[in-house]
């Protein structure tokens, strides 16, 4: 599969919307489900929020969108990963690898030493993406989202240049 990483404009909006709507559907009854619930979590206005902050993403395959992946400053200003989804039809393809590649070369280009996430203790599929793309646990974080039932997060960096 032939993907197309790129910054995502006003014209994606609708298509980043149906895109999460769909990964929330597949995540509904899945055990590693990190609290995503469609029209909720995460939202057109939460793609809105990231393309504001020149943070959204999108990856193309065919001309559609496939992927998404948020990337902005925390509050230390490293840049850090948000909202990751990859289409539940093109699972497995290569779209999550190319989509944290791309947010690595970015935060690279903006002098980032390192980049940055959180990811909810029972999202294993997520962790074992991660890892395999060089990123490091550095910890466990209650990020305050236990009255979701998410108590626990890791804190995952990935070192940039070399």
């Amino acid at each position: 599969m032939n993907i197309i990483m790129e910054k995502a404009a006003a014209q994606d909006l609708d298509a980043v919307s149906a895109l999460y709507g769909a990964v929330c559907d597949y995540l509904a009854d899945k055990p590693f489900n990190p609290g995503w619930r469609r029209d909720i979590f995460p939202a057109r206005e939460d793609a809105i929020q990231y393309l504001n902050a020149d943070g959204l993403c999108i990856a193309r395959a065919g001309g559609e969108i496939v992927g998404s992946i948020s990337l902005t400053p925390d509050a230390d200003g490293v840049p850090c990963i948000h909202e990751a989804a990859v289409h539940p039809e093109h699972l497995r393809e290569g779209v999550g690898t190319a989509m944290l590649d791309f947010a690595a070369k970015r935060a690279a280009e903006l002098g980032a030493e390192t980049l940055r996430l959180y990811v909810w203790e029972g999202n294993t599929p997520a962790i074992r993406a991660y890892e395999k793309s060089g990123f490091v646990c550095l910890g466990k974080k209650d990020i305050g989202l236990s009255e979701f039932g998410l108590e626990w997060f890791y804190l995952y960096e990935k070192p940039l240049g070399e």
